[in-house]
Parts: C-alpha cells; structure tokens; sequence
C-alpha cells in the first residue's frame, strides 16, 4: 500500500524540515510516515552555520535554529 491510498488520515505535521503524516493500522496503532524530501538544502545550510549556532546556543541563546518550521 502506497500513503497517498491511506484512507484514514488522522493528521499531518509540518516540522518545517519535514512533513509528517499519522494514519492508524488496521489494528488501530498509529503510525508516522517522515518525508524529508529537503533535507539536501537544509541539511547544507544547518552544516554551515554548524560552529555559529554552537556558539549562541552555548552563550545562553536556546531560541529554535528551525527557520524551516511555519510561524504560528
């Protein structure tokens, strides 16, 4: 069975780097699919900017290096 024929999609979730669809099984467990079709770009970008996010993280700034993510 491919996702795209999953019937009983429960929910999906943008992660910013990846979307995350939930469906339940047969049995009624839910699962989670990862699609990280841009993980390529974003992996490139988190890579150069590796040392610089240390570096604040490590000085006291904890705020989320995922600009990825959608704001709201």
């Amino acid at each position: 069975m491919c996702l795209h024929e999953v019937r009983d999609l429960t929910d999906v979730h943008d992660h910013g780097y990846c979307m995350s669809p939930y469906v339940h099984d047969p049995n009624g467990l839910r699962l989670e699919f990862t699609d990280c079709t841009a993980m390529p770009e974003i992996a490139g970008r988190q890579r150069a900017t590796a040392h610089e996010t240390l570096s604040r993280w490590l000085a006291g700034d904890h705020s989320s290096n995922n600009e990825f993510r959608p704001q709201g």
